[in-house]
């Protein structure tokens, strides 16, 4: 038990030391003529993110990751208690749990980077976070097992990661593509491309929701959408109208399903009782609600 407890408080550590690591890790990077930027991007980033007409606007990725930081630091502490040394599902997480953050801290180097190779790397290491986000996602039996509180809502953080990491690798690809030097932007070529692209993502959003049972895994959509339009209103406004009915679409879903907490009803364990048991406890409680039974006898009718 202490074993387990020190690895626990060990990986609380490490998962807000990487968030504060990826937080800070560019701040004192930036060009003093970039400072008024908001978005704390370093200016060869922007130039490539200007580039992309699905990338979102700089306040998309505050909101969603100060949100996701918030509560995964929640996570961590609740998960190192003492009373939550026999959670089979924070237990199962663990691994998972650190590998992400690990994953994390390497984004946030290679972030803090305007080399051309860590722009590339910063992106590989973005998709390669997502199938571990999904792994995260099943190990907390999130869509599967009903969980009290606080647990419940400890959870959302981690549908929120793995929606916002599926985000995030769809946007991010351009990117990639841009910093190889395999694509080369033209408007009136690519538009209706990333038209698609926003349509074609908006399926993919709600197949996998549906998939995992997890309507937050919609939410990062709808703020990453809603990000294209805000950003491409006046650039290019075919894909920010695009992006607008998508943020309202996926917004739909969620206003939908968000509320229940699920696509489809949770299937609740059911405790093995042994039959002879079972009898004997059905006897027991019929005889407890008769209490006036024993008072009467055949010979006194």
């Amino acid at each position: 038990m202490r074993n387990s407890l020190f690895w626990r408080i060990g990986t609380a550590a490490l998962v807000v030391g990487s968030i504060v690591y990826t937080v800070t890790a560019n701040l004192g990077k930036r060009k003093k003529e970039e400072e008024e930027e908001s978005d704390n991007v370093l200016p060869e980033y922007r130039r490539v993110f200007d580039a992309n007409p699905i990338v979102p606007d700089g306040w998309t990725f505050a909101t969603v990751w100060s949100t996701i930081y918030a509560g995964t630091t929640a996570y961590t502490v609740h998960q190192a208690l003492p009373s939550q040394q026999n959670n089979p599902r924070y237990r199962n997480a663990l691994p998972w749990l650190a590998t992400s953050y690990v994953l994390n801290a390497v984004f946030g180097r290679l972030f803090s980077d305007p080399r051309q190779t860590s722009m590339i790397g910063s992106d590989l290491v973005t998709k390669a976070s997502l199938p571990v986000a999904l792994a995260l996602h099943q190990q907390l039996e999130i869509g599967k097992t009903p969980v009290g509180s606080p647990e419940q809502y400890l959870r959302i953080p981690f549908s929120l990661y793995a929606g916002w990491l599926t985000t995030a690798s769809v946007v991010g690809t351009p990117n990639l593509l841009l910093n190889l030097e395999v694509w080369k932007p033209e408007p009136r070529r690519d538009t209706p491309v990333f038209v698609g692209v926003l349509g074609a993502t908006t399926a993919v959003a709600y197949a996998v929701a549906r998939r995992l049972n997890d309507p937050y895994y919609l939410l990062p959509f709808v703020a990453g959408f809603a990000g294209i339009a805000t950003k491409q209103y006046g650039r290019n406004n075919a894909v920010a109208l695009t992006a607008a009915v998508c943020s309202l679409a996926v917004g739909g879903m969620a206003v939908r399903w968000v509320p229940g907490g699920t696509f489809k009803p949770l299937k609740r364990q059911v405790e093995e009782v042994d039959p002879d048991a079972e009898d004997e406890l059905w006897w027991e409680e019929l005889e407890s609600q008769n209490p006036d039974s024993e008072s009467y006898s055949y010979t006194s009718i």
